[in-house]
């Protein structure tokens, strides 16, 4: 039946009607979930039905061959009294804006003290292109909430005497959210609507609720996956991949470094997730993991590749999943006695842990804030005393970065969890967060690459800095957008190195590496050959192929627990440039590198 005749058999007096085109949404989910979904009886065989009819006066199908409107319960045929205006009559100028027919979703209604309301639906490929006609622009209050529900509005436009509001429905996420709430508030769709598109303390309630529980579905998935990929580790190499400036090949290396990262997030597994099938596997995993890595540490440190030269950046990084006291004391063979920490020791000659020094390196040996951060928020996590000032941290605040990070929100994650809780760093957290903020997207990510990683780390750092109100609620159902089927999240790269061409090549040798550059990446802006602060330096970024980094990340962003009452003044804020960078190399030229070659140069005089 076509949804044209369907209304003509409907009483004008409905206070409302739904119907969803029957076809479509079976392409979407299975017969089971569309019972359940719209409460049909159980063994009902939907086959032979166009539509279902939901309404105020009941729910119906609409035959597919007959022109009748059918109970489901009953089997009986339902139809208006002939002297009865019909629902099409009432509603005659509004649906005379869209041609009904073509509506996989058509809904109708008035609710008091609103005026009449319209929303038309087209689905394809499993997103719902909404429209709906309102009496006003919608205020847009609590609008990001909406994302719980896969609910995305689109803007609008001011016409005559009405406005028309543009929605984006993301069917699979709308259904799953039902699921997860064995569809008890399906009401809500309808009442959002008949208020033109304002959300009430109910509504908002009830947005929070679905939130709460799609945000503990994802978060008990990152945890499995991130049991699984912990064993593999353990029982085979998951090296990052390091990329070299083409033409040289990329090659495995960094077995170690993801793998604090995965344990960290095991560890807050335990408490974090109440299954007992995930407690059972992260239980397992964990303590699989944590021998792993202890019998890879060299003199209570650690290195990025087993085997290779131990340094503080790459212990550190190790250690946040580790319980190990006396490593974190170890760290201070690499401190400078002023509050900073150097990445790695080093010698002109060859020396037990050290670095061999040349020019191409000599930016490596100095103080880096990011390993600083990071090493300070260790020793306050474990209760060791911090041997890192506050003014030390304040003072390194506006060009914050590290030799070694490809993305600015690690860095601020570093520096949030160094800064926590600490009575004299209010206004410093205050100043940090509300960068953090001021940089957020319109769709609630955070960063423009490695959006997943960067939107995780926006999340840890709102909550490191006592934030965790609807913005960090809002980003947290962003990050489930990026989760794959498997539980894991995208790949990012959340490393890389430099080293200095100048010294080391001459001239024409340059010219040529800038030749073979353009000749191998024609069509990308990520140069890896850049010239920073006058001088050219290859840059090498380290990929987290097997998402070990991302998904750990992401699932100890997904357990932080949204607080409503989070009354933290946020000062307000400009975006920072470092944020708005498009790729690695772009940030690691403009913002992560340059400061430590500045330094160089005032060092060498």
């Amino acid at each position: 039946m076509l949804v044209s005749e369907i209304l003509t058999k409907l009483t004008a007096s409905l206070e409302w009607m739904v119907l969803f085109n029957l076809k479509t949404i079976r392409q979407i989910t299975n017969d089971s979930t569309i019972r359940a979904m719209y409460h049909l009886p159980a063994t009902l065989d939907l086959a032979g039905y166009s539509h279902v009819v939901l309404s105020s006066e009941g729910r119906f199908l609409a035959s597919e061959t007959e022109s009748k409107l059918i109970e489901p319960v009953s089997g009986q045929s339902w139809t208006k009294q002939q002297h009865e205006l019909s629902l099409a009559q009432r509603f005659e100028a509004r649906l005379a804006l869209f041609d009904e027919d073509e509506a996989d979703c058509l809904g109708l209604g008035e609710m008091s003290p609103f005026p009449p309301v319209l929303l038309h639906l087209k689905i394809q490929s499993g997103v719902g292109q909404a429209q709906a006609i309102f009496e006003s622009e919608p205020s847009g209050v609590d609008y990001e909430l909406l994302r719980a529900v896969g609910v995305t509005f689109l803007g609008g436009e001011a016409k005559d005497n009405y406005y028309l509001a543009r929605f984006q429905n993301r069917l699979p996420i709308h259904i799953h959210a039902g699921i997860l709430s064995h569809f008890s508030r399906t009401a809500h769709c309808n009442i959002f609507f008949l208020r033109h598109g304002n959300i009430d303390a109910p509504l908002k309630d009830g947005l929070l609720q679905a939130g709460e529980k799609r945000i503990n579905w994802g978060k008990n998935r990152s945890f499995k996956a991130l049991a699984k990929l912990a064993q593999t580790a353990c029982e085979q190499t998951l090296a990052m991949t390091c990329q070299p400036p083409a033409p040289e090949e990329s090659f495995a290396y960094g077995d170690l470094v993801p793998l604090g990262f995965v344990l960290k997030g095991l560890n807050l597994a335990k408490t974090a997730v109440s299954e007992v099938e995930i407690q059972n596997l992260v239980g397992e995993a964990s303590q699989n993991l944590n021998q792993h890595l202890l019998e890879r540490r060299q003199e209570n440190l650690w290195a990025f590749h087993t085997k290779r030269l131990i340094t503080a950046t790459d212990s550190a990084l190790v250690l946040q999943g580790l319980n190990q006291p006396q490593s974190l004391e170890a760290l201070e063979l690499f401190a400078d006695e002023q509050g900073g920490y150097y990445p790695q020791l080093w010698s002109t000659e060859q020396q037990p842990n050290k670095m061999l020094f040349d020019d191409s390196c000599a930016h490596w040996c100095q103080t880096d804030y990011g390993t600083t951060c990071l090493i300070t928020a260790l020793r306050k996590e474990a209760g060791l005393t911090s041997k890192t000032p506050i003014e030390y941290l304040a003072e390194g605040m506006a060009t914050r970065s590290g030799l070694y990070f490809a993305n600015p929100y690690l860095v601020d994650w570093f520096l949030a969890r160094a800064i926590a809780k600490d009575e004299s760093a209010v206004s410093l957290r205050a100043e940090l967060l509300g960068e953090i903020l001021a940089s957020r997207n319109e769709d609630y990510s955070f960063g423009l690459y490695d959006q997943a990683l960067s939107t995780a780390l926006a999340i840890l750092s709102m909550v490191e800095l006592g934030y965790r109100g609807q913005a960090m609620r809002a980003a947290q159902l962003r990050l489930l957008e990026f989760m794959g089927k498997d539980g894991l999240m995208p790949q990012a790269t959340p490393f890389y190195s430099s080293l200095s061409l100048d010294g080391e090549y001459s001239e024409q040798e340059i010219l040529g590496l800038l030749m073979n550059q353009a000749f191998h990446q024609p069509t990308t802006k990520a140069k890896q050959i850049r010239k920073v602060a006058g001088e050219y330096h290859s840059i090498s970024l380290y990929q987290d192929t097997h998402n070990l980094i991302t998904t750990a990340i992401a699932a100890l962003a997904l357990a932080e627990l949204y607080s409503p009452n989070t009354s933290q003044q946020i000062p307000d804020a400009i975006i920072h440039p470092r944020y708005q960078c498009p790729n690695h190399c772009e940030y690691i030229a403009k913002f992560a590198l340059s400061p430590y070659l500045v330094k160089q140069v005032q060092l060498s005089y």
